[in-house]
């Protein structure tokens, strides 16, 4: 099930990040639920992927 926003997310999935994170996790996870026919195991792999490289390119951003 797709979601609309970063609120509807499971807070399991997402309580150690920050809201950018959220963002990204938000974005992956529903195009790669479209893009992989519905197989949430693996959008959720894919979203968890983009929220951590969310927050690496945030603190190299702030390090800069």
């Amino acid at each position: 099930m797709p979601y609309e926003r970063t609120q509807d997310l499971p807070r399991s999935q997402v309580d150690r990040y920050d809201e950018h994170q959220k963002e990204a996790f938000l974005a992956a996870f529903n195009n790669a639920l479209r893009e992989y026919g519905g197989d949430e195991h693996r959008a959720f792999a894919v979203a968890h992927a983009a929220a951590k490289k969310a927050g690496e390119k945030e603190r190299r951003d702030r390090e800069a």
